[in-house]
C-alpha cells in the first residue's frame, strides 16, 4: 500500500469486497480489492496493487460509499458532496460554513444508512468548536457540541450504543438513544491509556479498537475500557484502524524523522469484524 502523508478511513465495502482509505494532507482516494490469498503469498498478497480512484486540491477528511452503485459520500472542509467516479463532486450540506473556525474530520456509517461526520477546531490551540452532524435524506441535525475535536466513530454490534471520540479530550464518549429522541451519556467517557485517541473500529464481541496518536499503538478495549491487547507499530502515530475479518488494517502518519511512518500495517487478530454499512443516498 502506498506511504501516506495522513492515512485515514479504512474501510471495507462487502458489496465490491473493496478496501477503501484516504490521505487527508493530499486529499486523495484509493481503493484496492480483498483478494483470496494463497497459503505461500508473501505479507499483503490478500490486497491487489491500490488504486488511486480521486485526487482533490484540498484535504479529504473522509470517504463513504452511498446507494447501491459507485456513488460515493465526500467530507471536505466544512462540506458533504456526493461524487461518482467520472464526474465533478456535488455540494449536498454544508455542516460547517465557516472552515476557519471548524472543519469536517472523521466520519462513519451507522447500521440503519446514515451518515455521522465529526468536525474540529481549526485552529490551535484546540477550542470548543467541534460538532457530530448526523446527515440523512429528510434532515442534517447536530447531536453533539463543545467538541475539540470529534474523530471516530462507531456502533456496538446491537446499535444500541454509539462510541465517538474528542481528540482533543483524550477521551471516547459512550452515548445511547434518549427516550424522546436524540441520545444521551451511556456512562462515563473511556480515557486513553497512552497518546491520542483517534480513529476506531467496533469488533463482533463489541470491543473497541482505538488507534493512539502519539501512543504507537492500537488497543482494544472492552465496553467498559479495559484494555485487552495492545498493537504496536514501529512509528508514533497511528492514525485509524479495521477489521478485515480477522485481520486488522492500521494507517498512520508520516513523520520526517521516522522512516516508517505514513505506511499501512496489518496484524491477526482472534475476532473478526463488519464490513462497513453504505449510506443512504443524499
Amino acid at each position: 500500500m502506498p506511504r501516506t502523508q495522513l492515512g485515514e478511513g479504512p474501510r471495507l465495502d462487502a458489496a465490491t469486497s473493496t478496501l477503501s482509505w484516504v490521505d487527508i494532507v493530499e486529499g486523495r482516494l484509493w481503493v484496492a480489492d480483498v483478494v483470496a490469498e494463497a497459503a505461500d503469498a508473501p505479507d499483503g498478497a490478500w490486497l491487489s496493487r491500490p488504486r488511486l480512484v480521486l485526487e482533490l486540491p484540498g484535504s479529504l477528511s473522509c470517504a463513504v460509499r452511498a446507494g447501491a452503485g459507485d456513488d460515493w459520500l465526500l467530507a471536505t472542509g466544512g462540506t458533504v458532496a456526493r461524487w461518482r467516479p467520472g464526474t465533478l463532486p456535488a455540494t449536498v450540506a454544508v455542516l460547517e460554513p465557516d472552515p476557519e473556525r471548524a472543519h469536517l474530520n472523521d466520519g462513519a456509517v451507522d447500521p440503519t444508512g446514515r451518515f455521522w461526520v465529526g468536525s474540529m477546531d481549526a485552529r490551535r490551540p484546540l477550542g470548543p468548536w467541534g460538532r457530530l452532524h448526523l446527515l440523512d435524506p429528510s434532515r442534517s441535525e447536530v447531536v453533539l457540541d463543545g467538541l475539540l475535536a470529534a474523530n471516530g466513530i462507531g456502533w456496538s454490534p446491537d446499535g444500541r450504543r454509539m462510541y465517538v471520540v474528542d481528540s482533543g479530550r483524550r477521551i471516547v464518549h459512550r452515548l445511547r438513544p434518549g427516550p424522546t429522541g436524540g441520545w444521551t451519556a451511556d456512562g462515563a467517557p473511556l480515557e486513553a491509556p497512552v497518546g491520542v485517541p483517534d480513529g476506531i473500529t467496533v469488533d463482533a464481541e463489541g470491543c473497541l479498537w482505538v488507534a493512539l496518536w502519539n501512543g504507537g499503538c492500537v488497543v482494544r478495549l472492552s465496553p467498559d475500557g479495559e484494555e485487552l491487547r495492545r498493537v504496536e507499530v514501529p512509528c508514533s502515530r497511528p492514525s485509524a484502524c479495521t477489521l478485515i475479518g480477522t485481520r486488522l488494517l492500521i494507517t498512520t502518519a508520516r513523520l520526517p524523522d521516522e522512516p516508517d511512518s505514513g505506511w499501512t500495517y496489518c496484524a491477526d487478530t482472534d475476532v473478526p469484524g463488519p464490513p462497513a454499512p453504505r449510506a443512504t443516498l443524499l
